[in-house]
């Protein structure tokens, strides 16, 4: 009969954890060696913050970010669900009016920033079959968060694509509307012989291999909150998307090019937990190829 009260307490702090964990927020700092010839690239990745207008400590923790960095990023990259519904459309943009980029600040969208959260028995069921049904949520005021973050000088990357010549190299950036809606289109995912780097923005990242294929360096995303509930020594579950579960979260080489996914900012209203997945802001460092190991760009 010992064993029932250790079991409930153990289940009572796990539960308890679950829910501390998503206030444990970090900047994560990651290198990674790209094909590129010339100096390092500094990106800092956002994904899913998913804010309300209750969120006033993730929103001041997003502000303070210039100093946590201690230096200014060359690009800022946003990949979607920035908002969960229409009253965090005013702190994400006083949270990201202190954020700057040298060479500048591009985003795709994700689908709580077209559709208001709300809860529903067969939300659930899509997150862990990966369906990608129909929603039929509220409308958000896109129009309203667009218009904000694109006052704030962010380029919106909505199936399309943006060349920088820069004094680190050309560094062409591609992004696709989100997956997750069936709003993307792919026929812009091209690099040319010119590009030093190519990079691609998504926010659910289903589409993966199609940038892979076009030989660019670096995709990065969002959507899945690393699974948001990782399993010690197994890892996520559940990625929402085609996305395999090894692939869930975080930096992996895939192929000649590498793959980072956030495991965001936040969570959605419903879900408010988190268990062995922080919530993280990354920066990632793109190194240069060293001598001998130079990868020749490939044009498509």
């Amino acid at each position: 009969m010992r064993l029932l009260p250790a079991t409930l307490a153990a289940g009572t702090g796990l539960a308890a954890y679950s829910l501390a964990e998503p206030y444990w927020l970090k900047l994560a700092d990651r290198s990674l060696v790209t094909g590129h010839r010339g100096p390092a690239v500094t990106i800092l990745h956002l994904s899913d913050p998913h804010l309300t207008g209750s969120d006033r400590r993730l929103k001041s923790w997003i502000a303070r970010l210039p100093e946590k960095l201690g230096e200014v990023p060359d690009l800022i990259l946003g990949t979607g669900d920035f908002i969960d519904n229409d009253s965090g459309i005013e702190p994400v943009l006083d949270a990201f009016a202190s954020l700057e980029a040298r060479l500048g600040k591009f985003y795709v969208l994700g689908s709580h920033d077209y559709f208001q959260a709300r809860f529903n028995v067969r939300s659930f069921k899509k997150y862990f079959t990966g369906e990608h049904a129909a929603t039929k949520a509220p409308g958000a005021n896109i129009d309203r968060l667009e218009r904000g973050l694109q006052s704030q000088g962010w380029v919106p990357l909505t199936n399309r694509s943006e060349v920088l010549n820069t004094e680190l190299g050309t560094i062409r950036l591609a992004g696709v509307d989100d997956p997750y809606l069936k709003r993307h289109t792919t026929g812009h995912i091209s690099r040319s012989a010119q590009d030093d780097l190519a990079i691609g923005l998504v926010h659910a990242p289903d589409v993966v291999s199609e940038y892979l294929l076009a030989g660019f360096d670096l995709i990065v995303g969002g959507h899945t909150h690393a699974g948001q509930v990782r399993v010690p020594g197994y890892g996520a579950l559940v990625t929402n998307c085609s996305l395999p579960t090894a692939l869930a979260g975080g930096l992996h080489r895939v192929g000649e090019g590498w793959l980072h996914v956030s495991p965001g900012l936040g969570q959605g209203s419903y879900t408010p937990i988190r268990f062995n997945c922080r919530p993280e802001a990354t920066l990632l460092r793109l190194e240069p190829a060293v001598s001998g190991e130079d990868r020749p760009r490939r044009a498509r």
